[in-house]
């Protein structure tokens, strides 16, 4: 639990210092959900519902964001579940746009005035961009750790 909150710690810094990525006009990248994907793909369920909630806190802060807090937890059941098939946590990533886009959808009509199907497809966008990027950064820190643990054991003296 202390890696799901150091890496939500570090989604709620990036969020409020306004770090963004444009990945195309207006549609912008918010780099705080690789951080709390991957601390919900690497400590399972309540370690994705701290970091969910610490990568919804915003200052002032905005109740659209509180749908990422089920969703995160969702995230880190899928990756128990994909854990305990032998299969690499990180591909729980791809839940995150099949359960954030109607979290943030239903969340979004209930706060903002908004046309539905523009934001359905803008959030669908994004969603699937950022857990495209989180996987591709999981899987290149779990692939060096595989390479550091191999040379481990490979030293002379």
């Amino acid at each position: 639990m202390i890696f799901a909150s150091l890496m939500g710690t570090v989604a709620f810094i990036v969020r409020n210092m306004g770090l963004y990525v444009v990945l195309l006009h207006p549609f912008k990248f918010d780099v705080r959900w690789v951080f709390s994907l991957l601390a919900a793909c690497w400590t399972g369920p309540v370690g994705g519902f701290i970091s969910g909630f610490l990568a919804a806190l915003k200052f002032p802060y905005p109740l659209i964001d509180l749908a990422c807090i089920p969703v995160h937890f969702l995230v880190g059941l899928m990756a128990r579940f994909f854990r305990k098939m032998n299969k690499s946590s990180i591909v729980a990533c791809i839940f995150w746009p099949v359960f954030g886009v109607p979290a943030y959808l239903a969340m979004s009509l209930l706060f903002l005035r908004v046309d539905v199907f523009v934001l359905a497809l803008a959030l669908a966008f994004i969603g699937v961009s950022t857990s495209v990027i989180a996987m591709v950064v999981g899987y290149a820190v779990e692939k060096r750790t595989r390479i550091l643990e191999l040379l481990e054991g490979c030293y002379v003296v």
